[in-house]
């Protein structure tokens, strides 16, 4: 930890701050601070108070600037008058005390300046979420905001705390922490069942708002939320209010949904006891016994599956048949509910075996169940509004008794692993002219490296294309290893024999595929294409095998090249 010298010299040489008083391990705003610095930072050519918080930890944390004396309603400030100086997410703090300290007191400056004169005002829509939160006497809500917008009745529960007085716990303690209220809202009644929340169910109002100019939230400081609540009522349809408030009782939950600008929406809502409202010329809240702010969580899908991406979800809404569900196709398929798609089918008529659990994503828990079925379960405990089917038969039975139209999916995946039925599939889209996207997965022995191809019948090349065949045998242009090696092995007789590889590997062929899915989505793929990913050789060298020419002859890590290149 830096001396005393050291931080006095830097304060000094600084031309921003004045009169600097430096305290040694003191305790500030409930938190522990190694050195503790108060001066004055000049602002617009005033000098403003401002406490500079050293922790033993600045290193991995940073300082802490706060706000002394009377505390504006600028952006990037909280409660306590602590700034916000930078996004920590993703930053890199290069340890030097001095040139650190300096561009925090720059940043504090630009902050506070930018505040004050009002340069920065719209941040507060980016934050108006946090700005809720930070309201006193806030109950937290949990939310689905529906996928319409349109003003409705919304469903809601309560969630009570129901603790017992703990030892020693005075009884104010007591009723504060037992009066913590959590609310769960849903216009979807399923989403209560899905997320867990049993409580008797109410009718509360969801309100969809697009002002033409920013709704900022309410000043922390010094706020009224029956005037910011009235603020957001002038933009509701009167009729329409009376309509949906005639369906809730006395405890009325209103949420609100602020389109502020097309990639901004912000959320926020109320508990209103007992209201009354004037409705003559617009929707006025006159009387109420009480008020409580919501601080929303947002759990509807569209909102959760936007972190996964900048851009829109092109996936989402697209319909996927996944032929296989071993080891490869059950990583597939957590992954692609993980990036937002919602209505996959699962065609696989094996059963989870103990000796499947090491390299499935699948675990102890499947065992004796149709994978299947297995995959759709674990789907239905992890994520909200999902559609799978499950069909637990093989393809080829599905295909011959005529049970499933590949055209009614946007992409078809096959996750077998076998050359033969990949063929087999491959001239059943030929012989039906079927021109959907078909997506190849497989994985090469001892870890030597995996496939992925992409196959349209409309473009050059298809399946068929991967082998060179003539009166003696058939060579696989693809592989990793040299062709007459017998790589199966099988510890319960013919029917239980199985290629070896980790489940490592069945992990980034799965990715691979994604990546190339995404690509796809977004019409960025205009060929049939092979992406293989080149293995370490140790294992399968020394368990006397031989690699193929063509991993010897490709340089890449992965290799990304047209079908109808792999003959030359």
């Amino acid at each position: 930890m830096e001396d005393y010298s050291v931080i006095n010299d830097t304060i000094l040489e600084n031309k921003y701050i004045s009169e600097p008083e430096i305290k040694q391990n003191t305790i500030f705003n409930e938190r522990s601070y190694s050195w503790l610095i108060h001066c004055k930072l000049d602002v617009l050519q005033k000098w403003i108070p401002i406490i500079i918080g050293i922790p033993q930890n600045w290193k991995l944390n940073l300082f802490d600037f706060y706000l002394a004396g009377d505390l504006p309603f600028i952006p990037h400030i909280d409660k306590k008058g602590k700034l916000c100086l930078f996004d920590l997410e993703g930053t890199l703090i290069y340890p030097d005390f001095a040139g650190l300290l300096n561009q925090c007191i720059l940043r504090a400056k630009e902050l506070i300046s930018d505040g004050v004169s009002g340069k920065n005002k719209n941040d507060f829509i980016k934050e108006f979420d946090s700005y809720f939160g930070l309201l006193n006497d806030k109950a937290i809500a949990y939310v689905a905001l529906p996928a319409e917008k349109k003003d409705t009745n919304i469903k809601f529960c309560e969630m009570v705390s129901k603790s017992k007085k703990r030892r020693n716990e005075s009884f104010v303690d007591y009723r504060r922490r037992t009066e913590d209220v959590r609310y769960f809202a849903s216009a979807n009644q399923n989403d209560f069942a899905t997320w867990g929340y049993s409580g008797t169910q109410k009718n509360g109002i969801y309100f969809y708002i697009n002002p033409t100019k920013y709704i900022y939230p309410p000043n922390i400081f010094d706020y009224k939320l029956d005037e910011f609540l009235n603020k957001l009522l002038s933009f509701i349809n009167l009729k329409i209010f009376n309509k949906l408030k005639n369906k809730c009782g006395s405890k009325l939950v209103l949420i609100f949904e602020i389109q502020q600008d097309k990639e901004t929406v912000n959320s926020c809502g109320f508990v209103v006891e007992n209201p009354k409202f004037s409705l003559e010329d617009k929707v006025e809240l006159i009387s109420y016994t009480r008020i409580i702010p919501f601080s929303i969580h947002r759990i509807d899908v569209n909102y959760l599956s936007s972190r996964t991406s900048f851009s829109s979800n092109k996936i989402a809404n697209k319909s996927i048949l996944l032929i296989g569900c071993g080891s490869i196709g059950g990583y597939i398929f957590h992954n692609l509910i993980k990036s937002g798609c919602k209505n996959i089918t699962l065609v696989d008529n094996d059963i989870m075996k103990p000796e499947n659990i090491f390299r499935h994503f699948l675990g102890m828990e499947s065992t004796c169940s149709h994978k299947v079925t297995s995959l759709a379960d674990y789907a239905k405990k992890t994520l909200p509004d999902l559609r799978i089917k499950v069909i637990s038969e093989k393809i080829e039975d599905v295909i011959i008794e005529c049970d499933l139209d590949f055209n009614n999916f946007d992409y078809i995946i096959s996750a077998t692993g076998s050359h033969t039925i990949n063929c087999w599939l491959n001239k059943h889209m030929l012989e039906n002219k079927i021109a959907k996207t078909v997506f190849y997965i497989w994985n090469e022995p001892l870890d030597i490296g995996c496939h992925v191809v992409r196959i349209n019948i409309q473009e050059e090349n298809d399946y068929r294309d991967l082998f060179y065949i003539d009166r003696k045998e058939i060579l696989d242009l693809s592989s990793y290893v040299c062709n007459r090696q017998i790589f199966a092995r099988s510890y319960s007789g013919c029917h239980g024999t199985f290629i070896p590889y980790g489940s490592t590997l069945s992990i980034e062929s799965s990715l691979i595929f994604l990546d190339l899915l995404k690509r796809e989505v977004e019409g960025r793929v205009k060929s049939n294409i092979i992406i293989s990913k080149k293995g370490d050789d140790y294992y399968l060298k020394k368990a006397g095998f031989l690699v193929s020419n063509r991993y010897t002859s490709q340089k890449e890590r992965y290799l990304e090249i047209a079908i109808g290149d792999l003959r030359r």
